[in-house]
C-alpha cells in the first residue's frame, strides 16, 4: 500500500517533510493513505492529476482546505495499474579527431539500447479516464554508440596526437604554433610531475585517459576543453588535454613536466592556449 501511495505521487518533489499532510483517499473499493503538500482538496487531485467534471461527488468540495489526516471521498473512481517495460534508444557521441588520410569516421564503441519499467496509475470515473500518472525506473542503462570522425591532416595543423605523444617534445618558447586553429583562450597554467609530489602516494605515472604522464600531456576541464583535444600553448608548446585534476576547473591547465623541480622552476602563469582542430 505504501508503495503504491508513492507511486500515485509519482517522484514528485516534496518541499519539506513538517509542510505535508496525511490524507486518506477514497476511491471506489479501496482506501489509500497519501502524503501531500496541497492547501486544498482540489490542489490534492491536481498532484494526483486527476482531472474531474464539475458533476463529480467530490468530499469535501474541492475549494474545501485540507487538513492533516482528512479523509477524501472520491465517489465514482476507481484506479487501474499497468506496469510494462520500455527500450531505452541509443544515442550517439560524436568525438573529433586528424590523422593523416582522407576525412573518415569509425564506430569505436557500437552501444548498447537500455530498458527501463515503467508503471501508470490510471483513474477512470464512469467508465471514463480522467487522469494518468507515469513512473519510470530504469533496470539497465543505455550504453551510447560512440564514434570518431576524422578529418584530414594537413600541414598547418600542426602534429597529429600520435606525433606530438611520440616526440615528447621538452617545453620551450622556441615552439611555433601551427598556421591553423580553431581558438585561442588564455588560461592560468601550473606545472605537474607524475610523481606523488603531485599525483598523490598512489601516482601510477598514467593519467585519467591512459596516457603516459609527462612532456606534452597537459591537464583540463573537459566541461572547457574536451578530452583528447590537440593544443598547442605559448611557452610549452605542442600538447594532448589527456588529464584532470580536482583543482583544474575553468580556465586553469596543468602542464606535464618530469621532474618536481621543473615543475617549481615553471611556476605559475598566464598562457595562451590554442585549440586546434
Amino acid at each position: 500500500m505504501l508503495a503504491f501511495a508513492a507511486a500515485l505521487l509519482g517522484g514528485q518533489a516534496i518541499a519539506q517533510e513538517d509542510t505535508q499532510k496525511s490524507v486518506n483517499a477514497h476511491f471506489e473499493g479501496e482506501v489509500i493513505p497519501l502524503r501531500t503538500n496541497a492547501s486544498t482538496v482540489g490542489g490534492f487531485l491536481d498532484e494526483l492529476s486527476i482531472c474531474l467534471p464539475d458533476t463529480a461527488a467530490i468530499q469535501p468540495p474541492q475549494d474545501s482546505a485540507l487538513m492533516d489526516g482528512m479523509s477524501v471521498f472520491l465517489k465514482g473512481l476507481t484506479v487501474t495499474r499497468l506496469t510494462t517495460e520500455e527500450i531505452i534508444p541509443v544515442e550517439m557521441s560524436l568525438e573529433q579527431n586528424t590523422h593523416i588520410g582522407p576525412e573518415g569516421m569509425a564506430i569505436t564503441d557500437p552501444g548498447r539500447a537500455g530498458r527501463r519499467e515503467v508503471s501508470y496509475t490510471i483513474f477512470y470515473y464512469d467508465g471514463r479516464e480522467v487522469g494518468r500518472r507515469r513512473r519510470a525506473k530504469v533496470i539497465e542503462p543505455m550504453t551510447p554508440t560512440r564514434a570518431v570522425f576524422f578529418t584530414q591532416h594537413y600541414e598547418g595543423d600542426g602534429p597529429t596526437i600520435e606525433q606530438i605523444l611520440e616526440m615528447r617534445l621538452k617545453p620551450s618558447d622556441l615552439h611555433v604554433p601551427p598556421m591553423r586553429y580553431r581558438e585561442i583562450v588564455t588560461m592560468e597554467s601550473t606545472a605537474y610531475e607524475p610523481g606523488p609530489r603531485s599525483c598523490g602516494r598512489f601516482a601510477s605515472g598514467n593519467t585519467s585517459a591512459g596516457y603516459k604522464a609527462g612532456y606534452g600531456v597537459v591537464a583540463v576541464d573537459p566541461k572547457v576543453i574536451p578530452m583528447h583535444t590537440r593544443l598547442y600553448i605559448s611557452g610549452y608548446g605542442y600538447a594532448v588535454a589527456g588529464d584532470v585534476g580536482s583543482a583544474i576547473k575553468g580556465n586553469r591547465i596543468d602542464l606535464g613536466f618530469l621532474t618536481v623541480d621543473e615543475c617549481i622552476q615553471y611556476g605559475r602563469r598566464d598562457v595562451e592556449v590554442y585549440i586546434l582542430y
